[in-house]
């Protein structure tokens, strides 16, 4: 854009004002007294008097296509064409302000009036005013001069000033290649010719702008309030420009307390934000304890400007105990401690609690059933799976407990060992034992055979002895066997380490026979003389000190 002095812009204007075709004719008319271009003041016709415009604002309407012009030899000046539109005939004029060369202009100032009106008939012409430059035109003024026999009627906009024929139009900016329409309405008050000249005037102005910024930076950071220990504990980071300012060299420091770890460095970096731009850090913490937590973060820039924020998290866990509950002991024989007959059912039950400070989810109670029990029966939705009963048991609340039961039976006596555990999410396991005596009596079975049998005298027969455990849940212990002869016959030999001793046969003693186990002897004895005869088996135990008899009958003729 080239910049002119005020004193030439102003020549060049008044210089092109008189060289629009046809502004220097004048019509003879009476004076009288006008509308003033729109503005809603009248004036006393007079001589147009010289002004420096100055600027206002107008209606912005698109600039319509440059008609063909017939231009001045040199190319300097007004120049003007004619053309048709809706059956009338019209001018267009235009002019380049200051320099009246277009191409070394920054304005152009056009007109469009009728070629032909009726007196008193109102008519409109209008001027376009086209920022010629891809720059911005400041304090723009359009200058219009109409003889005395124009009587103006409005403008659109209407004219800043009005003065002795002359309106001036304030347009204080112009945008590059920007138009700007105004239209005059008025009418002719006598026959002849009405001459109405514009120019146009503007300052160029050079304006280079600087910007002002302010740096400023924020950090938030957010947490769970709670978690349990065993769960991760998500931390985000969001640092943001909020200023004007780019920031450079944006770090996050995230400082962890004692307690709190992270599988991943708790330092970021942002690097360039742009104002209004943020960015968002995550990572987990893991607690190795229980207990509440603060830890602060902090934002730096390059620029100076820094930010911090700090949240808490509560860790918390569950924590369970569980107990065993067995039926009372009972006085057996031999001053033996014993909990329950066998084959008689009995009922265990266990009670877990939560001890912690956060809820033990999913908990579940799990006991292997011990071997030689039956299950019968559990309470609170017990169930056997493969050997184990399992209870689960849910949620449960800090300070919360639960008892189960379930019913069993022993076929074999004995110490039976109940090893129960507690299990839940994020709780440690929790275990017990307990046991339960099973009292078990002795079934014992003597059998006793001769074979053969009748036998002559003088002829031997041998006797089995069977003694077996039948059950009861016992082992017999101190089995001790002894066989008895008539004295129709004569003991022979006896097997086992059989001792004869007259007519007596005693075995070793047999410290302990498992239950379903036997133990068998055999013994010879030969007929002496023709009889019935009665051969006799005595069985004891350490318990059963009181024999069991067995005797056989044996023929001798």
């Amino acid at each position: 854009m080239r910049i002119h002095s005020k004193a030439f812009s102003l020549l060049a204007a008044l210089s092109a004002a008189l060289l629009i075709t046809g502004c220097c004719s004048t019509t003879t008319a009476k004076s009288s007294t006008r509308s003033s271009y729109g503005s809603g003041t009248s004036t006393k016709a007079a001589k147009p008097a010289k002004e420096t415009p100055p600027s206002a604002q107008a209606r912005v309407t698109p600039a319509p296509a440059p008609a063909p012009a017939v231009r001045s030899s040199g190319g300097y000046g007004p120049s003007h064409t004619t053309f048709e539109e809706g059956g009338l005939k019209k001018v267009r004029g235009s002019m380049a302000f200051p320099t009246g060369l277009r191409d070394s202009s920054g304005l152009l100032l056009e007109k469009v009036v009728p070629a032909e009106v009726m007196v008193g008939k109102p008519f409109s012409y209008e001027y376009r005013v086209i920022n010629l430059t891809d720059y911005h035109l400041s304090q723009v003024m359009v200058t219009d001069k109409v003889t005395d026999n124009f009587a103006p009627g409005d403008a659109t906009p209407r004219a800043d000033s009005v003065s002795g024929g002359v309106a001036t139009w304030k347009i204080d900016h112009l945008a590059p290649r920007e138009t700007k329409t105004i239209v005059v309405t008025g009418s002719a008050s006598t026959e002849g010719t009405v001459t109405t000249c514009g120019w146009a005037t503007y300052l160029p102005i050079l304006c280079e702008p600087i910007k002002v910024v302010k740096p400023a930076i924020e950090l938030v950071k957010t947490m769970p309030a709670q978690v349990t220990q065993c769960d991760p504990i998500p931390v985000k980071l969001v640092v943001k420009n909020s200023g004007t300012s780019p920031l450079t060299n944006v770090k996050v420091t995230d400082t962890l307390p004692s307690g709190l770890t992270s599988d991943v460095p708790t330092t970021f970096d942002a690097g360039t934000l742009a104002p209004g731009q943020s960015k968002e850090f995550t990572f987990n913490a893991k607690a190795s304890r229980t207990g509440s937590f603060t830890n602060p973060a902090q934002a730096t820039s390059a620029q100076g400007v820094d930010a911090t924020a700090q949240a808490s998290v509560k860790v918390v866990k569950p924590a369970l105990e569980i107990a065993c509950l067995t039926p009372s002991m009972k006085d057996g024989p031999l001053g033996l401690k014993f909990t329950e007959m066998i084959g008689r059912p009995f009922e265990v039950c266990w009670e877990v609690k939560n001890t912690g400070d956060a809820a033990a989810a999913n908990t579940v109670i799990e006991l292997p059933v011990p071997a030689g029990l039956t299950f019968r029966s559990a309470t609170d939705g017990g169930t056997a799976t493969g050997g184990n009963l399992v209870w689960n048991v849910g949620s449960l609340a800090p300070g919360a407990s639960k008892k189960v039961c379930a019913t069993f039976s022993g076929a074999n006596g004995g110490d039976y060992a109940f090893k129960a555990s507690a299990k839940g999410v994020c709780a440690e396991p929790a275990n017990t034992s307990c046991n339960v005596f099973i009292q078990g009596i002795n079934a014992i079975l003597v059998e006793v055979v001769d074979d053969p049998d009748p036998i002559q005298v003088g002829e031997e027969t041998t006797y089995t002895i069977r003694v077996t455990n039948q059950g009861g849940g016992l082992a017999i212990e101190g089995l001790a066997i002894k066989a008895t002869f008539p004295d129709e016959i004569d003991p022979g030999v006896a097997s086992n380490g059989g001792v004869v001793a007259g007519k007596t046969v005693t075995w070793p003693v047999v410290s302990s026979l498992a239950v379903k186990q036997a133990v068998t002897y055999t013994v010879k004895g030969k007929g002496l003389k023709a009889a019935d005869a009665r051969f006799q088996v005595d069985v004891t135990t350490r318990v059963r000190t009181n024999p069991i008899v067995e005797i056989e009958s044996t023929t001798v003729y």
